[in-house]
């Protein structure tokens, strides 16, 4: 350490320099003769300054002070400027106290100047004035005075009491003039304490004089115990790289781990900047680098981890600084290259030296480094050559240099020149199997590796350990990347490689959160799968194996598998009609119902809060959607919100209910391995639900432990407990506690298999009378519960065939099918099974569904589950029917394009007889509305729905009716008004439906709550298909229905859209095309054979309307005219708007005149006046003169009492105020 530096330790620690008085304190004097007299230290009297120091301790530092303040308000009052050469000539011949006065003022001068600087903060002042101090500055900057001035700067700072001078302050004056640096050190050597707080005040960003590094550096040979600090500092704040590498190389001497450091995260600063490095500052660091790399590569044990280092330095600044290398530097670089034994950790550094001197390696020796590529290729869980393949394949040169960066620590950008040359070699340096083989091989032991461990040729690589979980789970992610790429450009196509193990191996390797890189690679196999012969799908052998028993807890794997069916099935549809249809082949819809689509979609949204799957959630939602659109229903959603509010509340149950749901799951248990008992051990439960009508709290219990029970174990029993529960819930006497909690039940399984459950709900429902004779009825204690021919769940009947011929045939159930074990006593229900329809078979026929019990027209409860059920089946069969559609237009596309050379004659025969699209749409059109007619036949009121009313005595008074219906529409205090009604309606004018609002038609409540579902469920479809509400209308429904039809459907508006038509149309076109044309429903109430379809109504109404006189197709004319006048009229009652009086004025009337003529006076006529008349009581009068002007003498008393009802009406002010016109 020089001798200087030590003094300066020295009184910086509070030392007595007497005691070391060999050491240099020449730039210390100022400081130590103001604390010691020379007496004391008579050894300092050998430096020449100790004179003039001397000279300068005595000075009366007080009244230099007052005289430089004196003499700064005289510089204020002139301007001339004479005040500045008066001083610089007193400097040069005055005295010591004179030349003390000169340079304080000088440097107060300065100062004054830097604060006002400071507080203007103008840029355009600040450069002005910095011009203008360059004068001033002269005495500070002459080197003839800049001896002396270096004592007295220090003097003034240790002697003035009170000082108008900071030594910060000082500092930062200094700088702007010439060469500052030997005063800067002179302050900070007599000022110990200011050596941090100077250091610090250099480093300030805004320094446009440049003198920081040339004081920093004598400050640093003047402490130099200080360098480590402020080289620190300077990286730290990232500047002045130059000083920071001139201090490592002359006072730190650790060049490797400095430059390893400096180098991390963003090194652009060292080549940026006002004082960026310089390659002659690097010289001395490259020829450290080699010559250490020179050294491990001749060591007997080179430390690798040394080698590392290095190698990732001399990568940095040869990307950074574009160095360029010697002959002798890029021998011993590639030397390195080749050194062995090969490592994960060192392929990616050895990677990145290639890429950064990629040029310069290749000119030296191109055969070198393709086999350094092979080597490095061949490393074991090595993915860096075949990411770079990757890459550059796919011209992605910008992830090239983040996967440098992310080796290397530091944003780099790669030479371009290099890359490119490089890129050149990766196109034909390696083989479709070596390349398949490497990614199939990444974090796979079972996947053969050249060169994997041992000795390979003369060459060393390092034994194959076993990798942590962390770095297993990145291996997986980058195989997946790997491997989806090499699919996606036909490597394992060209190679004759399947890859089908390997994915399934990935897929039950997966863990949560699931790999980004999964998707990818499941659609780019699925892809593969269609256009390569090499390369098979997952065999569903395969994926049954993986789903033993669906009832079991879902894992990340079979959700994946299943991810993994969606998306080749939507692959397949996608490729319909290609050559190869073996290859695109859809996996079966039962495998997928066996799989349950609905539990595995649930557990995807709900593990781990959605977190795990959080990836591919929306694809999946997607592809569920496009295959399986039933699933995706309102209801299910808004149920499933409903269950999983209500978790916390179920938990909470009596302690009674805890007890027996806790025994319930310990003997379900014990009883597990031995499936032959569960008949046996549930039978008390089954005869609690079956006996709900006498023990209704009992049933309750039942099924709330039923609904406790864990999921696996709910979804095996749930065949049981359907079929223990219906049909006998269809009873009238059934007890609401009890309907609820089988409703609630029914939710919770309707939320993971809900196929199976429409199809085990649907079987439990069917007619007794659909089935063979029953037997005698069994033992009333003994429960019945289905049997191996009755219902399977698609899990336990997907090894089976599937049904054939016609739908409703019973399925039958193939003899390797393992029944299920069911107690001795309940065989005998096995010999009487009722016929089956599986899910599918609804949906390929959805009439089937009316074939259930007609007594659930009239539950309520069961009536929803219904609804629920056929719009899933409605929502399904249109999927279905359009996707087989689609799949033989494909088909026949295809084939006309293999055989182009057919005539075009024969063509043309083709085209006209092809099925098209609106066909399809046609029919679609004609089930749906089929199957809303049947709906609106259910909601007509059957005999037994009027005469509950007569048998409820105890019903409160606000929910009786009374006979007549117009009682309902007055107020008891208008007696007298009541009483010419209905005087009047005895006589029979009108009909009740006529007269009497929707929810005052004299049915029961069962009735009401029927329509109000089926109306609501009619808003939806109406809303959703607009064309229904349409057909619907054109063929008609009972009349009787109308009024409540209108008040119902919410979304009946839709109806004015083309109402105008329909009151103009002929149906007789219709009938003629072979249409439905029947405009009414009558005969037996819904619940019978569906097949029998709608009856016609044409006949009745020529009938009882016309008497006969018309043939059958004018009574159905006339019919369906009637329909849509009595349709228009009630539509206008409910909206009597501005855009609906234009309607009636300009079609209604005018159709209302036409049939009063033409059905001579027929009811609905009557009725139709009476309703528009509400609807728009300032017509009245025009209606009554339509009445009079086409009536007949035969007509006269029917006309005089709708007239009387007519004015009748309009008294009363509640019409008046309903309507807005």
């Amino acid at each position: 350490m020089p001798a200087v530096a030590e003094a300066y330790r020295l009184i910086e620690a509070g030392g007595d320099p007497r005691q070391s008085p060999a050491l240099d304190y020449g730039p210390f004097l100022p400081l130590l003769l103001t604390r010691h007299r020379l007496e004391t230290m008579p050894f300092l009297i050998r430096y020449a300054q100790t004179a003039t120091v001397l000279r300068y301790t005595d000075l009366d530092y007080r009244l230099i002070q007052r005289q430089v303040k004196e003499q700064l308000q005289m510089e204020k009052q002139d301007t001339s400027g004479r005040y500045l050469g008066h001083m610089t000539r007193l400097f040069e011949v005055g005295s010591p106290e004179e030349r003390a006065r000169v340079v304080l003022l000088e440097i107060t001068r300065m100062l004054q100047e830097d604060a006002r600087d400071a507080e203007e903060r103008n840029a355009i002042v600040d450069q002005k004035r910095q011009q203008q101090r360059l004068q001033p500055s002269f005495l500070l900057s002459s080197p003839i005075c800049r001896q002396e001035m270096a004592i007295i700067l220090p003097m003034l700072v240790l002697r003035c009491r009170h000082p108008a001078v900071h030594i910060q302050n000082l500092v930062r004056s200094l700088r702007s003039i010439r060469e500052p640096s030997q005063l800067v050190v002179a302050l900070v050597a007599n000022c110990p304490s200011e050596f941090s707080p100077t250091v610090d005040s250099l480093l300030d960003p805004f320094d446009p004089y440049l003198t920081a590094r040339p004081i920093l550096l004598r400050l640093c040979k003047l402490a130099d115990h200080r360098t480590w600090n402020v080289r620190q500092r300077l990286v730290d704040r990232k500047q002045l790289p130059n000083l920071a590498l001139e201090l490592t190389i002359e006072h730190c001497h650790d060049e490797t781990s400095f430059m390893n450091r400096i180098l991390q995260g963003q090194p652009e600063w060292l080549t940026s900047g006002p004082d960026p490095v310089t390659r002659t500052s690097l010289a001395s660091i490259m020829e450290f680098l080699f010559s250490s790399l020179n050294d491990e590569l001749t060591a007997k044990q080179p430390d690798h981890v040394a080698v590392n280092r290095l190698l990732r330095i001399l990568s940095g600044m040869i990307g950074l600084m574009n160095l360029t290398l010697s002959s002798e530097q890029l021998e011993i670089s590639l030397l390195v290259l080749e050194m062995g034994p090969l490592e994960p950790s060192t392929v990616g550094i050895k990677i990145c030296l290639l890429l950064m001197a990629a040029s310069q390696l290749l000119k030296y020796g191109t055969v070198r480094v393709e086999r350094v590529l092979h080597r490095l290729m061949n490393c074991p869980d090595s993915p860096q050559v075949l990411l770079l393949h990757i890459f550059f394949q796919s011209g992605q040169l910008l992830r090239i240099d983040d996967f440098a960066s992310k080796v290397l620590s530091m944003n780099l950008v790669i030479p371009r020149a290099g890359l490119m040359d490089l890129g050149a070699i990766f196109t034909s340096l390696f083989s479709n199997k070596e390349l398949g083989t490497c990614a199939l091989a990444l974090g796979r032991s079972n996947y053969a590796h050249t060169g994997n461990s041992g000795i390979k040729g003369g060459e060393i690589t390092s034994p194959r350990i076993p990798a942590s979980d962390r770095l297993q789970s990145e291996l997986r992610s980058v195989a997946n990347f790997c491997v989806s790429h090499l699919l996606k450009i036909d490597i394992f196509h060209r190679s004759g490689m399947d890859v089908r193990a390997w994915v399934m191996q990935q897929i039950q390797d997966a863990t949560v959160p699931l790999d980004t890189n999964m998707v990818p690679l499941l659609r780019a196999y699925t892809t593969a799968i269609s256009h390569s012969d090499h390369i098979t799908r997952i065999p569903e052998g395969d994926i049954r194996a993986l789903f033993r028993n669906p009832c079991e807890d879902l894992t990340p794997a079979k959700a994946l598998l299943v991810l993994y069916m969606l998306l080749n099935n939507d692959v397949c549809i996608a490729n319909l009609g290609s050559d190869n249809m073996e290859r695109n082949r859809e996996y079966d819809s039962a495998l997928l119902e066996y799989v349950q689509i609905r539990k595995v979609l649930l557990y995807v949204q709900n593990y781990q809060d959605g977190v795990a799957f959080r990836t591919v959630q929306p694809m999946f939602l997607k592809l569920v959607n496009a295959q399986f659109p039933e699933l995706f229903d309102v209801t299910t959603l808004l149920m499933e919100e409903g269950l999983s509010t209500t978790a916390a509340t179920t938990a909470a149950s009596p302690p009674g209910q805890i007890a027996l749901v806790s025994s319930l799951a310990a003997t379900l248990k014990s009883v597990r391995a031995r499936s032959s008992g569960v008949a046996l051990f549930l039978e008390s439960h089954y005869h609690t639900i079956s006996r709900h009508i006498e023990y209704p709290e009992a049933a309750v219990k039942a099924y709330h432990a039923f609904q406790r029970l864990s999921q696996e174990e709910k979804q095996s029993l749930a065949q049981q407990i359907i079929h223990a529960s219906l049909p006998s819930l269809l009873d009238p006497k059934s007890h609401p506690t009890v309907m609820e909690a089988f409703k609630n039940t029914w939710d919770q399984l309707n939320r993971v298999m809900p196929h199976d459950l429409w199809g085990m709900t649907i079987h439990a429902l069917l007619a007794q009378s659909s089935a063979p004779t029953q037997p005698a009825a069994p033992p009333p204690m003994k429960i019945p519960t289905p049997s191996a021919k009755t219902f399977v769940p698609a899990w336990k009947r997907f090894s089976s065939p599937s049904p054939t011929g016609n739908n409703s045939q019973p399925f039958v159930q193939s003899q390797n099918q393992r029944p299920l074990h069911q107690h001795p006593g309940l065989q005998h229900q096995n010999r009487s099974a009722k016929p089956l329809y599986t899910f599918d078979q609804l949906v390929q026929d959805p009439l089937l569904l009316f074939k259930v019990d007609p007594r659930v027209g009239r539950t309520p409860t069961i009536f929803r589950l219904f609804i629920q059920i056929l719009g899933a089946v409605m929502v399904g069969s249109r999927h279905y029917f359009r996707k087989h559609f689609q799949a033989s237009q494909a088909i026949l596309q295809s084939h006309q394009s293999r055989n182009p050379f057919q005539s075009h004659h024969h063509h043309s025969i083709q085209k006209n007889r092809q099925f098209k699209d609106a066909n399809l749409t046609a029919l679609l059109h004609t089930q749906d509305v089929t199957l809303i007619q049947f709906l609106l036949e259910i909601c007509q009121a059957r005999p037994e729905d009027l005469e509950q009313l007569e048998s409820e005595p105890m019903m409160p008074s606000s929910h009786r009716r009374l006979s007549k219906d117009s009682g309902d529409r007055l107020a008891e205090d208008r007696g007298s008004l009541a009483d010419r009604r209905n005087s009047i309606l005895s006589q029979g004018v009108g009909s009740a439906s006529a007269i009497t609002p929707a929810d005052k038609e004299g049915v029961n409540e069962v009735l009401k709550e029927i329509r109000v579902v089926t109306f609501n469920f009619l808003h939806q479809l109406f809303i959703d298909h607009t064309i229904y509400s349409k057909l619907i209308h054109f063929e008609g429904y009972s009349m009787d229905l109308i009024p409540s039809v209108v008040s119902g459907v919410d979304s009946i508006h839709v109806c004015f859209d083309f109402l105008p038509e329909l009151l103009i149309s002929n149906p007789v076109v219709a009938v003629a095309g072979g249409g439905n044309a029947t405009p009414m429903v009558s005969g037996p109430a819904a619940g019978g054979d569906a097949t029998s379809g709608v009856s016609s109504a044409a006949a009745t109404i020529a009938s009882t309307v016309l008497g006969g006189g018309l043939d059958s197709l004018g009574a159905s004319e006339t019919a369906a005219q009637l329909f849509s006048l009595r349709f228009a009229a009630q539509l206008c009652e409910r909206y009597p708007l501005p855009h609906t009086l234009k309607i009636t004025m300009d079609y209604i009337l005018p159709r209302l005149r036409t049939m009063a003529i033409r059905s001579g006076f027929a009811k609905e006529v009557l009725e139709s006046a009476r309703v528009l008349a509400r609807a728009f009581p300032h017509l009245s009068s025009d209606i009554i003169q339509i009445l009079q002007e086409t009536s007949g003498l035969k007509d006269q008393a029917e006309l005089q009492r709708t007239v009387e009802a007519i004015e009748l009406d309009m008294e009363d002010a509640a019409v008046w105020d309903k309507s807005v016109l």
